[in-house]
């Protein structure tokens, strides 16, 4: 927290002109003072262009390492030991691990940068109100996503809501969970007011009223699994979600995509999402690095020209295997085969969803990507509404076909009149398939309380371990903790 003091600076020296991914290259403004940046109209939207850039490195630290490298779709060997992805797949944890503190920083300097433009944007002439409105709506959402990223990871976390000294940070002591979610429900329910329906031109990819009600869905579902365990937010999430699934189609609305491929091109980029982070290829460190970040280092050039950029983990046999056969999605998402640079057909399980090799000739780096990376899908909301519709009663017509609306584009037969417990694990099942290597699955076993049960006999086959309770949150960083010692008390297990 310490940090905090530095954010405003950090704001002024990177910030973009636009969150499309057109204008996502950086405009330094190192030459102006904190106060003396707010004067206009046009510096409040760089201002907030400043704040989704920060999503750029959300994807890679919060889906891939802390979500997907921790739950049984993903694989290390020992021999990679010494990586933070291996720490995180073993349950070899420790708070001094530095992805922990690259995700407490991120989500941080986030929230500060929201933090800025909301305390300032009432005393900037604005020529048109909405807008106005709409920017704030935006900020709103972005730091709501942060909190729920917080939440999720550390348990409870300093609230900050306004901009404060580096000297008042250190009297922000840690809150609980319910008090997080609350923030971020309400900071939902405001942006979702706020925000328009969608947007054109260059606008396209700013976060949206469907973007917002259908994280606040998701909110609403987290509250009402572990560990607050609320289950009366389960009728609340069916409202919100119900609100997205209605503006299918509509002018305004969203998409569903004829195949599950055609979601994953750099061509689709906020076609089929409601929500996406915005990546620019082209060598000005505004790309994608997750597309690159676990394929076999001697794959072909023609389909990736620099090869692997970091991870040198497996999709599991399990995820592999379960599969059901015919299922479209699982070769999209994932290959146990790749042709080497000598055209040798070699054998290597490895993640593709986001490798686009017809976009390849525009990277510059094996981190250059610049395909989007979905934080939130039509699928997404139309099987948190069906988790949601069978909570609060059971199955009901309308809930199943949503369900095999989903596995019908996968190639899948339909499922007919499942029973309550049949029906949540089908739907566990549907949404580790459809968001694979998206980073859902370890949250929703997480939250629904099926983590030990899943977990244990894959770590113990495995990794000869076991988990418990304490392991589904994160410590919290130790540079944290010895920021002021006593300010924040450590998570059980990590002491």
């Amino acid at each position: 927290m310490k940090r905090l003091h530095i954010y405003a600076a950090l704001l002024l020296l990177i910030i973009t002109s636009s969150c499309n991914k057109d204008f996502l290259d950086t405009v330094p403004i190192s030459n102006q003072s904190e106060t003396g940046f707010y004067k206009t109209e046009n510096d409040i939207m760089q201002a907030v262009s400043g704040v989704y850039n920060k999503l750029l490195g959300f994807p890679d630290v919060n889906n891939i390492y802390l979500s997907e490298c921790r739950s049984s779709n993903y694989y290390v060997d020992r021999q990679d030991a010494a990586r933070d992805y291996f720490s995180i797949s073993a349950f070899e944890v420790t708070p001094a691990l530095g992805t922990l503190q690259t995700a407490w920083t991120n989500d941080y300097e986030l929230i500060e940068r929201a933090n800025q433009v909301l305390d300032r944007i009432d005393d900037i002439p604005f020529s048109d109100t909405t807008k106005r409105s709409r920017l704030k709506g935006e900020c709103k959402f972005l730091r709501a996503l942060s909190y729920f990223e917080l939440v999720k990871v550390f348990g409870g976390v300093p609230l900050i809501d306004k901009v404060v000294s580096s000297q008042e940070a250190l009297s922000y002591g840690r809150v609980g969970a319910d008090t997080i979610y609350n923030f971020i429900v309400k900071e939902l329910t405001e942006a979702a007011i706020l925000l328009p329906k969608s947007y054109t031109g260059a606008d396209k990819g700013r976060a949206t009223k469907w973007a917002a009600l259908g994280l606040l869905g998701k909110a609403y579902l987290y509250m009402a699994g572990y560990p607050l365990l609320k289950t009366e937010n389960y009728a609340k999430a069916v409202t919100a979600l119900k609100e997205v699934l209605n503006a299918e189609n509509q002018a305004d609305g969203w998409k569903f995509a004829a195949t599950y491929a055609e979601i994953f091109k750099t061509a689709s980029d906020n076609k089929y999402s409601l929500f996406e982070v915005q990546y620019l290829s082209g060598g000005k460190g505004l790309g994608n690095p997750v597309p690159g970040e676990v394929i076999p280092l001697d794959m072909d050039t023609k389909i990736t020209p620099y090869g692997s950029y970091y991870m040198q983990g497996f999709p599991s046999d399990d995820l592999i295997n379960s599969f059901e056969t015919g299922d479209k999605r699982k070769f999209v998402i994932l290959d146990t085969v790749y042709r080497n640079r000598s055209g040798v057909m070699t054998k290597r399980n490895y993640f593709k969803k986001y490798l686009d090799s017809t976009a390849a000739s525009s990277i510059l780096s094996s981190s250059d990507w610049g395909i989007n990376f979905p934080l939130l899908r039509p699928e997404d909301v139309m099987l948190m509404y069906a988790e949601a519709v069978n909570e609060t009663g059971g199955p009901t017509t309308e809930a199943v076909t949503l369900v095999n609306r989903i596995r019908t584009r996968a190639g899948l037969a339909t499922i007919d009149a499942p029973s309550q417990t049949d029906f949540k694990l089908i739907i566990e099942r549907e949404r580790r398939h459809e968001l694979a290597w998206e980073g859902q699955y370890w949250g929703d076993l997480v939250r629904t309380g099926r983590c030990l049960d899943v977990m244990n006999p894959w770590l113990q086959q495995n990794y000869q371990i076991n988990m418990d309770a304490n392991k589904f949150i994160y410590p919290i960083p130790q540079s944290e903790i010895q920021i002021k010692p006593g300010l924040y008390t450590q998570n059980p297990g990590y002491n």
